[in-house]
């Protein structure tokens, strides 16, 4: 049984999951995740990250234990059904030539488009309202090759808008930008979670922005998993577990290593 107790209003419940391909990669991840939720995944490098993230979002699949959405198995939603749940943001998304901001964000609204491919008019004001939530009003036709490297990750998680998904997953979204960008992004997804009411999963090395940030953090630690609020897992002295054989030891008052 999962050490943690499910949490009333849970969304997301992650019971006993392994990950990995060919082989376990990382196992017993118990977890879960609320509305409105903004949860940082942390670890070292090749603990499996990303493959959790891809593993929720139905990418890749799992090695045992059980994803459930809602209540409801992974493996029982068909791909349109859970293109209205969850999406999936990478760390480095694929930049088209000739293809506009317009363009990007309307291949979000595939799910819901007739068979021919044709976007409503609903979906046309989703995607106006999605720019202009991320703050990239007046780029509707620009061509997303010459964004800026913030612009382009702000594009992205409009376009992750636009799909409307109650709960969203990006690996390393400020992995690649500078200082001022990484906050700018973090203060964004904050604000969708409190305003459009979605959860927000991310992966992130920064773990200051993620304690500061972040209602709860999991950590993929060397020897096992926590899930907690920051203060919880503080307390508790988990973060300590996220490196094995380190001499760091983590400050609580800078919310780093030293």
């Amino acid at each position: 049984m999962a050490e943690q107790l499910i949490r009333e209003g849970e969304i997301l419940r992650l019971e006993q999951l392994s990950l990995g391909y060919n082989k376990t990669i990382y196992s017993n991840i118990n977890a879960g995740a609320l509305v409105s939720e903004m949860i940082g995944v942390v670890g070292a490098n090749g603990t499996g990250k990303s493959t959790l993230l891809r593993s929720i979002s139905g990418i890749l699949p799992y090695r045992s234990g059980k994803i459930e959405l809602f209540g409801k198995r992974i493996e029982k939603y068909k791909g349109s059904t859970l293109a209205s749940v969850i999406s999936f943001v990478p760390s480095q998304s694929p930049r088209a030539r000739n293809f506009s901001l317009e363009d990007m964000l309307a291949t979000s609204c595939y799910s819901r488009t007739n068979w021919i491919g044709n976007i409503t008019r609903k979906d046309q004001l989703v995607i106006q309202e999605s720019i202009a939530k991320v703050g990239l009003e007046g780029y509707e036709k620009r061509d997303i090759s010459t964004l800026s490297d913030g612009e382009f990750q702000r594009a992205a998680i409009a376009r992750s808008l636009a799909q409307d998904s109650r709960i969203i997953l990006l690996d390393e979204p400020t992995a690649f930008l500078d200082i001022a960008n990484k906050i700018v992004i973090t203060k964004l997804l904050r604000n969708i979670c409190n305003n459009e009411h979605k959860a927000i999963i991310f992966s992130t090395h920064d773990l200051q922005q993620a304690v500061k940030m972040c209602d709860r953090i999991w950590i993929m630690g060397h020897d096992r998993f926590f899930d907690g609020t920051p203060d919880e897992l503080m307390e508790k002295g988990a973060f300590e577990h996220m490196f094995k054989d380190s001499s760091l030891k983590f400050d609580k008052s800078l919310f780093t290593f030293v």
